[in-house]
């Protein structure tokens, strides 16, 4: 039998009706990046709270010194006030403050060296509230080679920021929250890669710009680092408390009964003396020691904490949002499938009546 066009159209009608909402449950138009995507987006760049155009310098900047302005001498070089060198691995490199890269009229922090290198400078940041969000920013970070001339943008030097949100120092801790590495010689202002959004876990943090050089033939390897901001972040939601740490018991006190004095010497006794006995001694009376079970104590009782891992990027945990701008429920699902199961009907129906109507 031959199906008219009336009866085509019928039945795409139908499958249509039918596939509208399995179409909108795989739908991925209304799909969400996780909110700790990498790299962070150009929403996350810009300060809230600091002046966009020279957050560095900015009054209210948690950074000390971030324009890289006054310096003093340290055992590698010249490092900006506020700032310590680190070795994080090889040779160390030299540190120097300079004034002809620099995104701001203060200088920059250079770190150089002919050879392959890692390290970086870093600051500890105190008065901060634990749980609060912080936003911190690298805002210029160039990186280039010098071949006995000027600076050669190359991809073999790369930067990174960090932050220990304990207040630790030591920036191979495990504690240490890494951004991804930039091995990028193309820009260097506000890139979202120098980018971190972390929880104080303390009221101090400590904040980690780190250079490295993977290639140590000809030329000289050099970093830039200038223009560095933070700020707190009081729109996200406060991060979820620590669990406890360990807590010492101390143990309880045991009545320990005091010692009976033992007797050092008898005491003389006297004997009568007759013609026919011989003088007798008594004997001394025997020592007496009261004997005392050792007291122990009660054993420390120690609550091991919990291991907490760190994310890559210590951001808040989004609330999952639905696939589809419609909350699928149970509920709707099924008035969804009855009004499928409704509708067939009905083109069924409708079929008839057409066919009919044409034979």
């Amino acid at each position: 039998m031959k199906i008219r066009p009336v009866h085509k159209l019928a039945l795409v009608l139908f499958l249509a009706f039918c596939l509208v909402p399995f179409a909108a449950i795989q739908s991925p138009v209304a799909a969400h990046p996780p909110l700790d995507a990498t790299p962070v987006g150009p929403d996350m760049t810009n300060p809230r709270t600091l002046n966009a155009g020279s957050c560095a310098r900015d009054p209210k900047n948690l950074i000390y010194n971030g324009s890289m302005g006054p310096v003093h001498d340290t055992a590698y070089g010249t490092a900006a006030d506020g700032w310590a060198p680190f070795i994080f691995s090889g040779t160390p490199p030299n540190f120097r403050w300079v004034d002809n890269e620099q995104i701001d009229p203060n200088g920059s922090q250079q770190i150089y060296s002919s050879n392959t290198f890692d390290a970086g400078i870093q600051q500890t940041v105190s008065n901060l509230q634990p749980g609060v969000y912080y936003w911190l920013r690298l805002g210029y970070s160039l990186a280039a080679k010098s071949y006995s001339g000027p600076n050669v943008r190359v991809d073999s030097i790369g930067r990174k920021v960090g932050v220990d949100p304990y207040g630790g120092s030591d920036p191979k801790s495990p504690n240490v929250i890494w951004g991804p590495d930039l091995f990028d010689g193309s820009a260097a202002l506000n890139r979202p890669e120098m980018v971190l959004i972390f929880p104080a876990r303390a009221d101090h943090v400590t904040v980690f710009l780190r250079a490295m050089a993977r290639d140590g033939s000809n030329g000289e390897n050099r970093v830039w680092l200038d223009a560095v901001c933070m700020e707190p972040r009081y729109d996200m939601a406060t991060a979820t408390p620590l669990a406890p740490t360990a807590t010492l018991v101390p143990p309880t006190a045991t009545h320990r009964p005091a010692l009976p004095r033992a007797a050092t010497k008898a005491p003389a006794v006297g004997v009568a003396r007759t013609a026919t006995s011989t003088p007798t001694r008594v004997p001394a009376p025997t020592q007496v020691v009261a004997m005392v079970a050792p007291v122990t104590p009660t054993p420390l009782q120690v609550t091991t904490p919990t291991a907490i891992p760190t994310p890559r990027y210590a951001r808040p945990v989004p609330t999952p949002a639905p696939a589809f701008p419609i909350e699928l429920g149970t509920g709707l699902l099924a008035g969804v499938g009855v009004t499928s199961i409704m509708g067939s009907f009905l083109l069924f129906g409708f079929g008839i009546v057409l066919a009919k109507r044409i034979y």
